[in-house]
């Protein structure tokens, strides 16, 4: 199925990826898969059946869910987009083993904020909204940041410090081959 692509969005906390793989699910009108989503889930379910070690099964439930349900959608013919870290070895791995497996061209997103004091702010911001097991304050977050398995290989990097708009039209101009061909 030619044109298909698994296209990763990937990025600490607070970086804009989901603002921008949401924007760029909704112009392709691809299937958007959410690693925070599924792990919300899994961690809201654990604590109402009263499991111990919620956030133990979650983490790795989450990643598992979401190379899962990629699979399912590409195999379907549609385009995925996935909304997660990818700040860890065996994930990569993984997605490139998917891409690999269903013949779907890889894309790689990796959004970065060069503006610090903007990536506090939104770091210091989100707090109010998400579960107590998200990253919510600026120390969480560095310890986040120095534990992040940096993404090597091709990928387009994006400076979330530029507006949406700006990096919308970079990730659709990266994305183009594929979708002409």
């Amino acid at each position: 199925m030619p044109g298909r692509q698994l296209i990763v969005f990937a990025g600490l906390p607070g970086m804009g990826k989901t603002s921008l793989a949401r924007t760029v699910a909704r112009e392709l009108r691809a299937a958007y898969l959410d690693k925070d989503t599924i792990k919300d889930t899994a961690m809201t379910l654990a604590r109402d059946l009263k499991l111990d070690r919620a956030a133990d099964l979650a983490g790795p439930l989450s990643y598992e869910l979401l190379i899962s349900l990629a699979r399912d959608n590409l195999t379907l013919g549609l385009t995925v987009v996935l909304d997660s870290p990818a700040g860890y070895r065996t994930f990569q791995d993984k997605v490139d083993q998917l891409a690999r497996s269903t013949k779907a061209d890889l894309k790689i997103i990796e959004c970065t904020c060069t503006n610090e004091g903007l990536l506090r702010d939104r770091i210091e911001q989100r707090g109010q909204e998400l579960p107590d097991y998200r990253t919510r304050d600026w120390a969480t977050f560095q310890q986040e940041r120095a534990r992040f398995e940096r993404l090597s290989g091709p990928r387009l990097i994006v400076d979330t410090a530029e507006t949406l708009q700006i990096n919308v039209r970079k990730v659709l101009a990266y994305l183009a081959p594929a979708q002409a061909g």
